[in-house]
């Protein structure tokens, strides 16, 4: 564990009453280094907001993941979380009850997500301090994501697997934790400075810029998800190129393993249009904003290119993007994120080069 995620962890295990805002700006970096890094882009007083709205939805998403546990008993953990949410930005009683349902040794724990869990109650020490204008929209994002998991992914386990039926379940799933985030981003990002028209704009296609990033995820993580009985792959797409899900890690099926790889490369590669299109409809002076939204969809696109390229070796490993990608990603795009032309040539660019693996994988 890195010094400073020691030091802070030791300070919050002696209950430290000053380290809540230290904690949340320390461990969003222990949870998630990726996230951590592009959040500081954003303006202050959005950096908190969003800091703090990706800390609750990893508590929930850690909570819905935890395999250890009976979907029952996370299914209770989970409506005792939205209990937390109230008008002044949470309430103690309700936060309490939450802590002292979850598994004792998360207090301790090695793991940040089970930590992070566990003393959720600094999340909200610092939730408190912004705005009721920012709470709002992360209030109703955080429950509706909830919501989804009690009610949809929860439901879909059986012996010990948690396994997708058809494309449309997919999308369902990916609304909840992913297209969700997309709404709220928009309410965050249009308060107070954009115009109803523009909100409109966003909207339309803000659920379509959280699927493309998590179906990229998903299609990416077959192997690793596959080794903690987790299939998001959905079972129709699967029987259409002669395959049963639980058989995309087994060698001799590695051909029709690919193919479903590549189908779901091409669901992504649709929702990667609708993110395209809500990044050039940001205003275009609202640079830190189009960065923010920029840098994670072109690392994504890069990722599609690689799965695409080579889907049966990205079926035998993780398929990660270079370092030197991501930094010339940031680069280019610090210098055009204000033109839409240019923007448009770099998108254009990545949708070619797609499409052409797409082609020689037919051929």
């Amino acid at each position: 564990m890195p010094i400073a995620e020691n030091e802070i962890k030791q300070r919050v295990l002696h209950g430290d009453p000053t380290v809540a805002p230290e904690f949340c700006r320390v461990w969003l970096q222990a949870v998630s280094r990726t996230f951590a890094l592009n959040i500081k882009v954003l303006p202050t007083e959005l950096e908190e907001a969003v800091r703090l709205a990706y800390l609750f939805m990893r508590i929930a998403d850690t909570v819905e993941d935890d395999r250890q546990m009976p979907p029952q008993v996370r299914q209770e953990l989970l409506e005792r979380f939205v209990r937390c949410f109230d008008a002044a930005g949470g309430d103690a009683d309700e936060i309490r009850g939450f802590l002292d349902a979850l598994p004792t040794d998360w207090v301790g724990d090695d793991h940040p997500d089970r930590f992070l869990v566990a003393h959720s109650d600094l999340v909200f020490a610092v939730y408190r301090k912004i705005s009721p204008a920012l709470r709002k929209p992360i209030d109703e994002r955080v429950k509706e994501m909830c919501g989804g998991m009690v009610h949809y992914a929860l439901k879909r386990e059986s012996d010990g697997w948690f396994q997708l039926g058809t494309r449309q379940e997919l999308l369902d799933y990916c609304y909840f934790v992913a297209g969700t985030v997309g709404l709220m981003l928009t309410d965050l990002f249009a308060e107070g400075t954009m115009s109803t028209h523009r909100k409109a704009k966003l909207r339309a296609n803000a659920v379509g810029f959280g699927l493309a990033l998590q179906l990229v995820n998903i299609a990416r993580d077959i192997p690793a998800d596959g080794v903690r009985n987790t299939i998001f792959v959905p079972e129709d797409i699967c029987q259409a190129r002669g395959i049963k899900p639980r058989e995309l890690w087994e060698e001799e099926h590695r051909p029709e393993a690919a193919q479903v790889l590549l189908d779901l490369v091409r669901l992504a590669d649709r929702e990667v249009r609708a993110a395209q299109a809500y990044i050039l409809d940001l205003p275009w002076y609202k640079f830190r904003l189009r960065l923010f939204c920029l840098w994670p969809l072109l690392m994504s696109q890069d990722t599609l290119a690689l799965l695409a390229k080579d889907p049966a070796a990205a079926l035998a490993g993780r398929v990660k993007i270079t370092r030197s990608q991501v930094r010339r990603i940031v680069w280019t795009t610090t210098a055009t994120c204000w033109s839409n032309l240019m923007l448009k040539f770099q998108f254009g660019s990545r949708n070619n080069l797609l499409q052409k693996h797409l082609r020689e994988a037919i051929a």
